[in-house]
């Protein structure tokens, strides 16, 4: 099973009879983040960086100091920005430069108790492809544009599937003129 399979049946689990159409219910991080991610130090080189989003097929990666506190998020494109036009990079070069240079320090974190929409909204204002989660202050998961489009595709379908002639959301007229 591949990785966007195995996180649809972890989604598919965390939702479990979560009635959809019940607005007191909701979905919440813990139920769909990724757990136990793949985290570096601040010392990984940008060359290690490189081979393991190729590796992995990741495009983040958490920056811990080796205690699950969270000190950086690096995107595969904050790697991609030091191979840009005008940049002669060596293998050596890459090997110079680290995580440390790389990182985002300005982090928009969530905890497991973060509803998903409220981490979609999050997502979408501050221009952020993941979020880290945070369970009294040390590293519990990470959040990704995919976490969430499986979770939009496992909603969607479940709307499809259900026989209720009810709206699942209430739906406001436009007011007369």
């Amino acid at each position: 099973m591949d990785r966007v399979e195995l996180k649809r049946a972890q989604i598919k689990e965390g939702a479990g009879d979560l009635a959809f159409r019940d607005r007191q219910n909701c979905l919440l991080i813990g139920q769909v983040m990724t757990t136990s991610p793949s985290c570096i130090s601040p010392q990984t080189t940008a060359l290690e960086l490189i081979e393991l989003f190729h590796s992995k097929r990741f495009r983040h990666m958490l920056v811990t100091d080796g205690h699950d506190k969270l000190v950086g998020v690096i995107s595969d494109r904050d790697v991609i920005r030091c191979l840009g036009p005008g940049k002669s990079l060596q293998r050596d070069s890459l090997a110079r430069i680290t995580a440390a240079d790389l990182m985002s320090t300005d982090l928009v974190t969530v905890q497991p108790s973060t509803p998903v929409e409220r981490a979609a909204v999050l997502m979408i204002d501050e221009g952020i492809s993941c979020l880290p989660v945070l369970a009294d202050g040390l590293l519990a998961g990470i959040v990704t544009n995919t976490d969430m489009h499986v979770v939009l595709q496992i909603l969607l379908e479940a709307l499809r599937q259900s026989p209720s002639e009810e709206p699942l959301w209430p739906i406001t007229s436009k007011p007369q003129n």
